[in-house]
């Protein structure tokens, strides 16, 4: 038998919040079979015992609200099924809706210091170049800027490709 903490523990995966509306499910259908079976037994034997129409029909009233109350059961069993999967799914919702946010904002920061970067680059390359005597040593500042902005247009690829990996989630 579980305890009450079980019963009303928040699932942490679709598939335990999904075993928590089946068994939601299963549970209410038993109880109204039961409560069912129960209300024709009784039923049937009021109808047995009753001596006149009047006694019977009470026991046809009584009968068929014992089957709306059977009814109301199942239907409060079942909506706290699903009242825990659909907080499940909107506690769900609003983790990706962070994830998401937190991924945009990784991305911006990213694209912010691919441009820092390449203006750092171009400034190191004015003034080697505007240093640099020869060829030789102009080849290499243009070398230098260009690894530079490579490396800065990598950095910026995988944190884009991390946002945009964190999206699909």
């Amino acid at each position: 038998m579980e305890t009450e903490q079980e019963a009303t523990s928040k699932p942490d995966t679709f598939i335990e919040a999904r075993a928590l509306l089946d068994d939601a499910w299963d549970r209410a259908k038993n109880v109204y079979k039961e409560a069912k079976e129960q209300a024709d037994t009784v039923h049937k034997q009021a109808k047995k015992a009753a001596v006149d129409n009047e006694g019977k029909q009470r026991a046809d009233e009584a009968h068929k609200e014992a089957l709306e109350d059977a009814k109301k059961l199942r239907d409060s069993i079942v909506n706290v099924g699903m009242a825990a999967f659909t907080e499940f799914w909107r506690q769900h919702d609003s983790d990706q809706q962070d994830a998401l946010a937190k991924s945009k904002e990784r991305s911006e920061l990213a694209h912010k210091t691919l441009t820092d970067a390449r203006e750092q680059a171009d400034t190191d390359h004015r003034e080697a170049m505007g240093k640099a005597g020869d060829s030789q040593a102009r080849r290499e500042a243009d070398e230098t800027r260009k690894g530079a902005r490579k490396q800065a247009k990598t950095d910026y690829d995988k944190a884009k490709k991390d946002y945009e990996a964190a999206k699909k989630r």
